[in-house]
């Protein structure tokens, strides 16, 4: 079951946090008002002393005053002068990367070491944070476009998918295990096998422990804070909650309460309440983004909606499938008693939600079309693989086996993009489904054909919340979501 804090005690988080990390950021005197600010005395002399602030007496009635004094408190992380072979690595790391968080701690090296090879490859320090469990440097390469900060990290090999792959690898072993015994009526060898599965599986449990320790990278870091409204963060692995909250607030999210998915463990829920660092021009005098231009319409499409619009309580309307303005949509189906309660645009596409006042709500759908790409690949393989294969055994001849072989490889690409072949206002629809009120969905956003931009709205008209994706070669991206209410 999802838990999160109520409404209240989130503002209050919010509050706490934004003060906590955006007032007081290292200026030499703060003074804060707790009337200002909702909160009592007590908490805003927890977050100054957290923040390495002391106490003296105010300059004023209503407020309290705090001084930055961090020779008070235990020093932040230092390490000292590394060796050329860390700063060799480091500089390697850098090579491809426009943006790149590092850590002290785990790269063997003290922040002048950093610095310095971080100017070499033509990036320089953009922002710092520390605790006396390790300090992070963000790097930035110059040159890059003016922008709000948000992650530049590339896509590389998650847990996830290893994870995957090992699970996988197991219930490979464990099925060929079975048929071996079956066939063979022996047991020593399938036991063998069994047991170096678990093996492997074991050690990869401890490996990944040690590289999610150790590793210099941290692709994971910022990835969360991708500028979405709310997002989901599993805690740390080995990053401090103290890191973690200052790197949010540099993206500008503030910690907004925990976040329990009953699946997938407790996370920390943060909240975008500010804009995040900004390089350069402020957004607000960027040029704004394009946006879908309707088509004029024609006749026959209107014709075409009236009949989908027949006997339906809601539907679904792409307006670049439907070739007709959104006004002439909305007019054509509220002759129809239907009235649009929802638009998600975005330079691709507008998307129309119709629906009909008297509907009922809609019912708990537990199949839908995101399955499709599991099962059809799945049906072909069984079909021509499995086919080919009994009878190529029953009647001796091979060529049905080779012959069922090059069928699977040429039909299995196909079937994976099956739901591209279906209208994109089906589609559109079909997506929606996906979030059916469950803890999390997951699904391949490629078989919808619809931008990440628009998956993402869509998901938040529904009460979820982007959680994370893994891109995989044959079916593309698999995105997780999560619901926040």
């Amino acid at each position: 079951m999802t838990t999160m804090a109520p409404p209240a005690e989130q503002a209050w988080l919010l509050r706490l946090g934004e003060l906590r990390f955006r007032v007081f950021s290292g200026a030499p005197v703060v003074e804060v008002s707790p009337a200002q600010w909702g909160l009592d005395a007590h908490a805003v002399r927890q977050a100054a002393a957290g923040r390495r602030y002391r106490e003296t007496p105010p300059g004023q009635a209503g407020f309290l005053r705090f001084e930055f004094a961090p020779g008070s408190f235990p020093p932040h992380f230092d390490r000292g002068p590394g060796t050329d072979t860390d700063r060799q690595r480091l500089g390697s790391l850098l090579g491809q990367e426009e943006q790149f968080w590092a850590s002290t701690r785990r790269l063997r090296l003290s922040r002048a070491d950093v610095g310095a090879v971080a100017a070499a490859a033509g990036m320089i320090v953009v922002a710092e944070v520390a605790d006396p469990t390790d300090r992070l440097l963000l790097l930035r390469r110059s040159g890059l476009p003016d922008e709000e900060l948000r992650p530049h990290t590339r896509q590389r090999i998650t847990r996830a998918q290893v994870w995957a792959g090992v699970g996988g690898l197991f219930a490979a072993c464990v099925v060929a295990a079975v048929v071996w015994v079956r066939l063979a009526h022996r047991a020593l060898g399938p036991m063998l096998l069994i047991s170096g599965a678990t093996a492997v599986l074991l050690v990869t449990g401890v490996v990944m422990r040690v590289v999610a320790g150790r590793s210099p990278r941290l692709p994971w870091l910022d990835a969360p804070f991708h500028g979405g409204p709310q997002v989901a963060v599993p805690f740390p692995a080995s990053l401090s909650t103290e890191l973690l909250g200052e790197v949010a607030s540099l993206y500008g999210y503030f910690y907004g309460g925990p976040f329990d998915t009953g699946r997938n463990g407790e996370s920390f829920l943060f909240a975008k309440c500010r804009p995040g660092l900004v390089f350069g021009t402020p957004s607000e005098t960027r040029p704004a983004r394009p946006v879908f231009e309707p088509p004029a319409g024609s006749p026959d499409r209107e014709q075409w909606l009236r009949n989908h619009l027949d006997g339906r309580d809601e539907l679904w309307v792409s307006v670049r499938h439907a070739k007709l303005p959104p006004a002439r949509i909305a007019e054509i189906a509220g002759a129809e008693g239907l009235s649009a309660v929802a638009h998600f645009a975005d330079p691709t596409d507008l998307i129309l939600l119709l629906r009909r006042p008297s509907a009922p709500p809609a019912a708990f759908r537990k199949f839908r079309m995101s399955f499709v790409g599991f099962l059809a690949p799945a049906a072909w393989v069984l079909l021509c693989f499995g086919g080919s294969a009994v009878t190529a055994a029953v009647t001796g001849n091979e060529r049905l086996f080779a012959i069922g072989f090059y069928l699977t490889l040429l039909g299995v690409p196909p079937l994976l993009w099956v739901l591209r072949i279906f209208p994109r206002s089906a589609r559109v629809g079909w997506l929606a489904k996906e979030f059916t009120g469950k803890h999390s969905v997951s699904f391949f956003t490629g078989q919808f054909d619809v931008s990440p931009e628009l998956a993402g709205r869509i998901a938040g008209y529904h009460g979820y919340v982007f959680r994370s994706q893994t891109r995989t070669r044959a079916q593309g991206t698999l995105a997780t979501f999560v619901r926040y209410r």
